[in-house]
């Protein structure tokens, strides 16, 4: 990708944008969306953008990662034998609204993610940006944890305001995909080092990626990674740290 890049990041009450040119991060702004209805959610929004100067610039891409943790992905031939709605609600009731319901084609995978997004985001986005492209960003990790140094062993864990997204990826395979919620990073450790066991992928060289998206605490980065280096079955893992990653995956996306 060449030229300028608004990648937006999104949950129900936090927001982060960030600003790039040819891959570089010049701007990066967090705010919290407030609101109890649509409506108030989508008047805070639009109060954010119209107070930050860099928000009015012309960009080339626009794209926006959704931020929830339901969401599903299901094989092609599966997809197209039911609808999403009926996927959806198969594995996680039957409280949604049919209207509420995407999902994003992963061709690497030949996979379908299925989730829910609120009517209000998709008019908010698209009418300011017409060719704003808007997906799961479940669909974005997933993505970039396969184009990056996805043949040795690989886990990424996402961290949101009340959740986190563990991914594990090996042989340019994806092996894990899951949300969990938390109170503490060791809570996350915990997750991190079944979900390996269970994989069989304990004491092998890899590397641990530890990303704080919107809404959660930049500072529990720095805990997981001080708990993890008092794991033994983790000592051959290397950690790195990108809060960007986010941002960044969305690039492939356009």
């Amino acid at each position: 990708m060449s030229g300028s890049h608004l990648a937006i990041e999104i949950a129900s009450n936090a927001v982060r944008f960030v600003s790039m040119r040819n891959e570089t991060v010049l701007s990066r702004l967090d705010k919290s969306i407030s609101g109890k209805t649509d409506s108030e959610s989508k008047e805070s929004l639009k109060a954010i953008f119209e107070a930050n100067s860099f928000l009015q610039n012309e960009f080339d891409e626009v794209t926006v990662a959704w931020c929830v943790n339901k969401s599903s992905l299901v094989p092609n031939s599966i997809f197209n034998e039911s609808t999403p709605i009926d996927i959806f609600q198969l594995c996680f009731g039957k409280d949604s609204e049919k209207g509420e319901i995407d999902y994003n084609r992963i061709s690497e995978l030949s996979v379908i993610n299925v989730y829910e997004v609120p009517n209000w985001i998709k008019s908010f986005f698209v009418i300011r940006f017409p060719r704003v492209v808007i997906q799961h960003t479940g669909t974005h990790i997933v993505r970039k944890a396969l184009n990056e140094n996805a043949f040795k062993l690989k886990a990424t864990i996402v961290c949101f305001e009340n959740y986190f997204r563990l991914t594990i990826v090996k042989h340019n395979a994806l092996e894990f995909y899951s949300s969990f919620s938390y109170q503490s990073s060791e809570d996350i450790i915990y997750h991190l080092n079944f979900a390996l066991q269970q994989k069989e992928f304990t004491n092998e060289k890899g590397s641990i990626e530890l990303v704080a998206s919107v809404g959660s605490d930049a500072s529990l980065i720095d805990s997981i990674e001080k708990g993890i280096g008092k794991i033994g079955d983790l000592k051959k893992m290397t950690v790195s740290k990108d809060n960007d990653h986010i941002a960044k995956s969305q690039i492939l996306c356009v």
